[in-house]
């Protein structure tokens, strides 16, 4: 059988040692033969960069690029060039991290809580902190809105804030260093569509058969790695070079969140546009239409 040939690339995630990358099965489903089982020969490779791995895909050179939604979304709103495929992880979210001062809630009380502003949107910290805590926004507990993750993770290790809401690969950097996680903060903080696969308009078209192989296996490799944590721990640390407390808590944590289906959830595909774009909600089912593949869309 003539296998297709298809160049998928991903990046780590930025700002830190570890070599995290967001959907990490591409690896293992190769190992296990499953895209060859669909007919297809598979080439995984890092590239570093979103503005690099935008010029290979451009440029052909590969044919699906796994990127957070929030950098996609951005460029196709500048472009109109690209198209989604699915989706690997709908939503993921934060966690709460604080330093060895803070053992709940309540200990917040005249502490800097450190957050990105985008998924901090809409949130009801008032609330939160008040039912949960019995704190007040500002008054007891000042909330630090930042521009990246990473710069709310810095905040926290470099001790100018007592706690950091984290995006899980983050959170997990924290847990490492000492910080602890506070399981008494809710799911209301964010990162809609961690893990979208992407594509150009063009190749939309002309691979589309290829695309619809892949969507198939990618789907069966999610539930294999999921199915199979020795496994998936063995690609963690022997691909990825990740310590063995990374390793347990990226699959006990993170690939749980992955989603076989590869729907994106028009819920939080609307979540997105408002952190990225909040003047166009109003549009969102009409941009939903154009970034979205047929049939790729939920709800």
């Amino acid at each position: 059988m003539t296998l297709s040939q298809l160049n998928v690339i991903y990046g780590h995630l930025e700002g830190t040692k570890a070599k995290f990358a967001r959907d990490p099965s591409g690896y293992l489903s190769i190992d296990a033969g499953i895209y060859q089982k669909h007919g297809l020969e598979i080439s995984w490779n890092h590239v570093q960069g979103t503005g690099e791995r935008y010029r290979r895909i451009e440029s052909g050179e590969a044919q699906i690029s796994f990127v957070v939604g929030r950098a996609s979304l951005q460029h196709f709103l500048a472009t109109k060039a690209t198209r989604i495929l699915g989706c690997a992880m709908n939503s993921c979210p934060y966690y709460l991290l604080v330093d060895a001062a803070v053992r709940e809630l309540k200990d917040l009380k005249g502490k800097v809580v450190a957050c990105r502003e985008g998924p901090a949107r809409g949130v009801p910290f008032a609330q939160v902190f008040e039912e949960r805590a019995g704190l007040t926004l500002d008054g007891d507990v000042t909330l630090q809105l930042l521009s990246s993750d990473l710069d709310a993770l810095n905040l926290l290790i470099g001790g100018h804030a007592h706690a950091a809401l984290l995006p899980r690969p983050y959170g997990f950097m924290a847990e490492e260093r000492g910080f602890e996680r506070i399981n008494q903060w809710p799911a209301v903080v964010d990162d809609p569509l961690p893990i979208t696969l992407e594509t150009t308009r063009a190749l939309a078209q002309e691979k589309e058969r290829e695309f619809a192989a892949f969507l198939t296996a990618h789907r069966e490799g999610i539930r294999y790695v999921k199915a199979n944590r020795h496994e998936a721990m063995r690609v963690l640390s022997a691909r990825f070079d990740l310590p063995p407390g990374l390793v347990r808590k990226t699959c006990d944590d993170y690939l749980v969140c992955m989603d076989e289906s590869l729907a994106v959830d028009f819920r939080q595909f609307e979540r997105l546009l408002s952190q990225v774009a909040p003047e166009k909600t109003s549009d969102a089912r009409q941009i939903a239409s154009e970034w979205i593949s047929p049939g790729a869309l939920r709800g």
